[in-house]
């Protein structure tokens, strides 16, 4: 039986307890790896809005990322905001539809990670050398299921793992499906330059997220392990 697999819904993800890799390309995954990329040492996932904004009503020197509409002042869920705008001396609490649910819900995952094209062939080498089994979760399993981009991302990471399947051809699929134009209807402001950072940036950093109570924090696994 192969070690890995794609998830097909929610309850298998929910349910699994080897790895799990949560692929969020728009873009929950690229955020967060900016994140530790430009040095913050605090990072909070949140899949509970009323928690997200208690915490960060009590943190200091704190910045708050998410695309939901939240009375607060805060930064969209954006990769070029983050390498940007963001300040590396600020914690950050990070919040979305369907990246941080998908990371809150792998509760019996021994290690969540979090991937996409801009780190995924560092996730695969990190994993080669892991013997547990590993589930890749789309994470529009968690919001919308027509967020097509997760699952051909996923596709892409499964053969990247058995094949060595060059990317670029998921890349392209991607490009021509309707889910660009919406993203960058969406976010007109950063769509273009997030995208950049999505599918052309190469980011050495490997978050992993580890569920503390109703929040996961996140480090970069691959200076733990010395990736």
């Amino acid at each position: 039986m192969c070690r890995i697999k794609i998830a097909r819904d929610r309850k298998e993800a929910e349910n699994f307890d080897g790895i799990n890799v949560v692929i969020d390309l728009f873009r929950f995954s690229a955020t967060v790896a900016c994140l530790l990329e430009i040095g913050k040492k605090e990072i909070k996932i949140f899949s509970e809005p009323q928690a997200a904004l208690e915490e960060f009503k009590t943190s200091d020197n704190c910045e708050f990322f998410s695309e939901m509409e939240l009375n607060i002042d805060k930064f969209d869920n954006s990769p070029y905001k983050v390498l940007t705008r963001s300040s590396s001396t600020k914690s950050a609490i990070v919040i979305t539809n369907s990246g941080a649910r998908a990371v809150m819900s792998s509760k019996f995952a021994k290690e969540i990670l979090i991937s996409g094209f801009h780190n995924m062939k560092y996730v695969r080498d990190y994993l080669k050398n892991k013997s547990q089994k590993i589930l890749i979760v789309p994470a529009c399993l968690f919001y919308n299921n027509e967020h097509i981009e997760d699952i051909i991302a996923s596709e892409a990471f499964l053969n990247l793992f058995l094949k060595n399947e060059n990317t670029e051809k998921y890349i392209d699929k991607i490009k021509t499906t309707n889910r660009v134009d919406e993203l960058i209807s969406f976010r007109p402001l950063t769509a273009v330059k997030d995208m950049e950072i999505i599918f052309k940036s190469d980011i050495k950093k490997i978050p992993l997220a580890e569920i503390m109570g109703n929040f996961a924090k996140v480090e970069n696994i691959a200076i733990l392990e010395n990736v």
